[in-house]
């Protein structure tokens, strides 16, 4: 703590009048009251970092921002058991490549976590858990066995004390405790799939326990945003229906969200897409009026997408860029788009994957409906919105591809100029610790589209394989095993039909 103790948190009228503040969120309830316009709270990221209750903070900002120590790393791996401050390089790697958004000054993608540190930061299970990915992930791009046994301790470390927390009646409501299980949640993309699962099924039940009164606090909003994301992942691949207790927390929390955040409408929209496709994969369809309403609602999903992404193209634009000159395994079909931040790309890429698991329900309804016995007329009216349906998965897919130069780091910001981007070189050594987790199941998702052809298919897989053994996710190798059976499956079609 620096001598002038730890900032105010309080809104802005509370501070000017030195008076207490309950720091209920959006607004005051001191203001409420007083019938006062409530100013606001500060930046998160300028208390947490103001605020320093660990030198990790400082050092994220400005060593890591540097890179000195992770060099360091690279050229001398560690001949003897690492001290206590391995600890503080784990925190200080995962808030660099985590939260910060590594060397892009944009901040990442987990941009929430200074709103738990501002409240609770020097809580112990929190920074273990940080310290654990941390660890973990530089292991991974080091390629250091020792510094991913410590790694290890560390997190069982972590979940020592995550488990004493939930036991804890005051402890397991805490941001922290929730922030601690999301994040120990990165650390099981070095498991398997089927482990990942049951540990997004564990943080879902921390948060329905946590009940409806959770959305006070700043973070928790967010935070719900981060497990609801996940939940729907864990669903779309299981074939499962998004949990109904989970629904009625976010009818809580929408009370509490800011409704025009194209975050908080695309979860919304996620999890009726979730449904949408555990309704059609049970459901036998044997009639005309089942197979035109799933139709139908597709459609008025498709609508609400563009209704969200209208505001959305506005918020946060992104440029194209044409690069003939780029490394073929780096830059798909050459070209690649730059976005003002790792956020950013994550939630057109969400909305993306979205709008492919829609359009995949729809093309497997129109291709049954052109298997029946229709009037010529509608068989063409079918054909016809089959074949736009086919083009926007095509659209969709390349927009996905060509986030993933900047994704991995060889580019780092649409504000630095386009020459300023490494292409040429080995796109796994540019592969950020969080890029692996941002592009892994977006290139899920394009590989075994309905419309990836061959040569696509074997491209996607080649960067899956990347990140799995650079960044240690064997999740993303799995995925590669699934995309080379769909490959093989549709190379013996194509031969059968010539």
């Amino acid at each position: 703590m620096p001598a002038g103790g730890r900032a105010s948190r309080n809104c802005g009228n509370c501070r000017s009048i030195k008076r207490r503040c309950d720091q209920k969120f959006p607004h005051c309830g001191q203001c409420i009251r007083a019938r006062e316009e409530c100013q606001g709270y500060r930046d998160e990221w300028e208390l947490v970092f103001h605020d320093q209750t660990t030198h990790t903070i400082k050092r994220s900002k400005e060593a890591w921002a540097k890179a000195d120590g992770l060099e360091t790393l690279k050229r001398s791996p560690p001949s003897r058991p690492l001290s206590l401050s391995s600890d503080e390089v784990g925190v200080n790697y995962f808030l660099f490549h985590f939260v910060v958004g590594g060397l892009s000054p944009s901040r990442g993608y987990l941009n929430y976590v200074p709103a738990v540190f501002s409240a609770d930061g020097e809580n112990p299970t929190l920074m273990a858990s940080m310290a654990a990915v941390g660890l973990a992930a530089l292991a991974n791009s080091t390629q250091q066995p020792e510094l991913s046994q410590r790694a290890r301790t560390k997190y069982w470390e972590a979940i020592d004390k995550v488990n004493a927390a939930l036991s804890s009646s005051v402890e397991s409501i805490k941001d922290s405790t929730l922030m601690s299980v999301i994040s120990l949640g990165l650390f099981e993309h070095v498991s398997n799939f089927e482990t990942w699962f049951q540990y997004v099924k564990g943080t879902v039940a921390l948060v329905v326990s946590r009940g409806k009164s959770q959305f006070s606090s700043p973070a928790s909003i967010p935070m719900f945003n981060q497990v609801r994301a996940d939940m729907c992942a864990a669903c779309v691949h299981r074939l499962e229906p998004f949990p109904r207790d989970m629904l009625e927390l976010q009818e809580e929390a929408n009370k509490q969200a800011d409704n025009s955040s194209c975050f908080w409408l695309l979860g919304v929209l996620a999890t009726r897409t979730v449904n949408l496709l555990s309704d059609v994969t049970v459901v036998t369809i044997k009639d005309g009026a089942t197979l035109a309403h799933f139709v139908e609602e597709s459609a008025v999903l498709q609508r609400d997408f563009q209704a969200v992404l209208s505001n959305f193209r506005t918020q946060e634009p992104y440029t194209t860029i044409e690069d003939y000159s780029g490394d073929p395994d780096l830059v798909y079909n050459s070209r690649y788009d730059l976005y003002r931040s790792a956020w950013a790309i994550r939630l057109w890429n969400n909305s993306r994957i979205l709008q492919v698991i829609v359009c995949e329900i729809e093309f497997h309804l129109l291709s049954k409906a052109l298997t029946a016995g229709l009037p010529p007329a509608r068989r063409k009216q079918i054909a016809t919105t089959l074949e736009a349906t086919c083009q926007t998965l095509k659209t969709l897919g390349d927009d996905i591809l060509a986030t993933v130069p900047q994704s991995l780091g060889a580019v780092l910001s649409s504000t630095e100029p386009p020459t300023s981007a490494d292409l040429s070189s080995d796109p796994s050594a540019n592969a950020s610790a969080s890029g692996g987790h941002l592009l892994m199941w977006c290139l899920y998702t394009v590989g075994k589209s309905p419309v990836t052809r061959g040569r696509t298919r074997k491209w996607i897989m080649k960067r899956l394989r990347d990140i799995g053994q650079k960044s240690g996710l064997p999740i993303a190798l799995q995925f590669v095993n699934d995309i080379d059976e769909i490959d093989k499956a549709a190379s013996m079609l194509e031969s059968a039909d010539n």
